[in-house]
């Protein structure tokens, strides 16, 4: 069986090409609204973009959407563009948590998360929230560093209480499943992408 090069797309704002999966996915509605495919798995032409705050403002500034749809494309709100993709995001990103946590796939709490890290069998990924105290952050990622676990920073404290279901605030959450870490390191490199706070950007 013949190998199967990944699908190249092309930045519609920078121009840069790369892997399919590096890239933001939009495609036309019915009534011409340029809508967000993040699952790419709405019908029709797509047009992309890097996984950037600034090539998505680029390309509507530069009207690239309604170009790419061959002039079919309403005009594009580039603040409530970037709204609805952090909400889809941030949706995604919550929704795979909260299924980890069904399925019995994650630890909450400062002591059952540092259990879990000094455990037998690590967790395959440490979730941090973007509001955690410097000093609990330091010391988890420390524990985590020891056993090659990786960190990552997403939502609040009370969104991953919630998440938990839990009545009280979590600062930590440890992913059991290898599934379930794959899956949320993917959602978030994606959303920090957006937000452009991976360096090199």
């Amino acid at each position: 069986m013949g190998f199967r090069a990944e699908p190249v797309r092309s930045c519609i704002a920078c121009r840069r090409t790369g892997s399919k999966n590096t890239f933001l996915r939009f495609v036309l509605a019915p009534d011409g609204t340029v809508t967000p495919d993040i699952e790419e798995k709405l019908p029709g032409r797509g047009a992309y973009t890097c996984q950037s705050r600034q090539c998505v403002n680029n390309a509507v500034a530069r009207r690239q959407f309604n170009r790419s749809f061959k002039g079919c494309a309403k005009a594009v709100d580039a603040q409530a563009m970037s709204s609805l993709l952090l909400q889809i995001m941030e949706k995604r990103i919550s929704g795979y948590i909260a299924l980890a946590n069904k399925a019995g796939a994650t630890v909450s709490g400062g002591e059952a998360v540092e259990r879990s890290l000094k455990g037998i069998k690590p967790p395959h990924l440490l979730i941090l929230a973007n509001d955690i105290s410097s000093t609990v952050a330091e010391k988890l990622c420390s524990m985590s560093n020891r056993v090659a676990v990786p960190v990552v920073h997403a939502l609040t404290k009370e969104q991953l209480g919630q998440l938990m279901g839990k009545e009280s605030d979590r600062s930590a959450v440890s992913v059991l499943s290898v599934g379930f870490a794959n899956s949320l390191k993917k959602e978030i490199e994606r959303y920090r992408n957006y937000l452009e706070e991976e360096s090199g950007r």
